[in-house]
């Protein structure tokens, strides 16, 4: 089971499943930054990065 990690989302999927589902409240943090770019902080990710995801 995980939990989505963004802000604003709280959903789980149950990968045994293979379901959407509820869970309870994790302990903080419960999200990245808000500030945070996404995939990552943008000054720690290469430019190139999309020719490294399999």
């Amino acid at each position: 089971m995980v939990q989505s990690y963004e802000p604003g989302e709280t959903w789980f999927w149950d990968y045994r499943r293979e379901v959407m589902t509820t869970g309870p409240e994790l302990a903080a943090p419960q999200h990245h930054p808000r500030d945070q770019t996404v995939p990552g902080p943008a000054e720690r990710v290469p430019a190139d990065w999309r020719d490294h995801v399999h």
